[in-house]
């Protein structure tokens, strides 16, 4: 029995630690993301220096040099998904490639019919290609379940349910994709709707309160 309380302590302590040290790498995040704020009349080049400076080495200059790209890697990503002005940076210097996505101004109109929608729902297969090229992203889903399989076989799974007529939510639960598991940690939701259907695909909206993005999801035939 207690060799049992020590092995709970030991893995609830190891966790605890784990989500202190993300809890407090997203606090560094939002410094980050407040200095490149505070600093937008500055080039991109000088914003980009100045983070590093402040920031970036010398939080890197805490581990060791095995360590030190897997903690830049969450760095990249974690920024990403918190830091508006970082990503309109990288949009700047990295713009979309393809039409399967596109920034819009404004909330488009919802044109999707219940009749999509119920297809939508009763499909398992789909896919979507990637923001950055054409790399494609394979999805399947059930009642309960999103999971994404990208080209180099990892994975990401996310639990899925709907929460309106047309719009659904993911939270994130775990992945062993380089990108994904930097971007997200256990329990980040994410909402979408579906906006209207073309041809063999469905326009999916992602909303944020700084940005507007629709992307195209294919039906896997």
């Amino acid at each position: 029995m207690r060799s049992s309380i020590l092995v709970i302590t030991l893995l609830l302590s190891a966790f605890l630690r784990a989500q202190n040290h993300s809890d407090t790498t997203d606090q560094m995040i939002d410094k980050i993301c407040s200095d490149l704020k505070q600093n937008e009349s500055m080039s991109d080049s000088l914003k980009i220096k100045n983070i590093s400076q402040k920031f970036i080495h010398p939080y890197l200059a805490q581990f060791s040099d095995s360590e030190r790209q897997e903690k830049f890697n969450h760095l990249y990503f974690r920024l990403q998904n918190r830091c508006q002005s970082f990503k309109d940076y990288l949009q700047r210097i990295d713009p979309i490639k393809s039409d399967n996505w596109a920034r819009l101004n404004t909330l488009p109109d919802i044109t999707v019919s219940e009749s999509e929608i119920k297809k939508f729902k009763n499909s398992s297969k789909f896919y979507y290609l990637e923001y950055d090229g054409d790399q494609k992203t394979i999805v399947k889903t059930d009642k309960n379940f999103w999971v994404e399989t990208f080209t180099d076989g990892t994975y990401s799974k996310l639990s899925y349910k709907w929460i309106s007529k047309n719009k659904f939510e993911l939270e994130f639960i775990e992945s062993n994709n380089n990108g994904r598991k930097n971007f997200s940690k256990k329990g980040d939701r994410y909402i979408y709707q579906v906006i209207n259907k073309e041809n063999n695909f469905y326009w999916i909206l992602v909303e944020t309160s700084d940005e507007i993005i629709k992307f195209k999801l294919f039906v896997e035939s």
